[in-house]
């Protein structure tokens, strides 16, 4: 049995601090972009005046991809806008918020996006490891039914492919 516990932002007024730092794999998704590209992970760095760096990680036919930008936090608790920082990202921002997480920032967390002119709105569980335990699975999919922002997901959640050669 699981004995995951979460923090909601919204509701607590704010992240944890130090919960976003580090590596995060994307281990269910709604988000189709994610059915192309495999090995998915975000890395987030906290910078001065509250902004945070914010590098995608995946593979695609094997060979490494790299989406970097920068998260300015919103007035919303636990909410940024993603900005990249290739001539290309720079013009498309990208609005997100972490819905849950765990509050000591080991095991899981959860982001909510917005749509975009490229892509539609959707959830991301994300996990410390490339995989996501039964359990934990479980137990963050009977919290966040209860979240109304995060109901309209759930059915549509897979698991985007990780492991080596991918």
């Amino acid at each position: 049995m699981s004995s995951l516990s979460l923090s909601f932002p919204a509701q607590t007024g704010g992240l944890p601090p130090g919960v976003l730092t580090g590596t995060w794999y994307v281990t269910r998704t709604s988000l189709p972009l994610w059915r192309a590209l495999d090995n998915p992970s975000i890395t987030y760095a906290p910078l001065p005046g509250g902004l945070v760096s914010d590098t995608v990680r995946c593979t695609r036919r094997g060979r490494e991809r790299f989406i970097c930008g920068l998260d300015t936090p919103l007035t919303t608790p636990g909410a940024f806008e993603w900005r990249g920082v290739t001539p290309l990202t720079r013009f498309t921002p990208s609005r997100w918020e972490v819905l849950a997480c765990d509050p000591a920032g080991a095991a899981c967390l959860v982001t909510l996006f917005a749509a975009t002119p490229f892509t539609p709105a959707g959830l991301d569980l994300c996990t410390r490891r490339p995989w996501l335990l039964p359990d934990d699975e479980l137990a963050l999919l009977r919290a966040l039914a209860g979240l109304e922002q995060a109901a309209a997901y759930l059915h549509r959640l897979f698991a985007p492919r990780h492991g080596p050669g991918l």
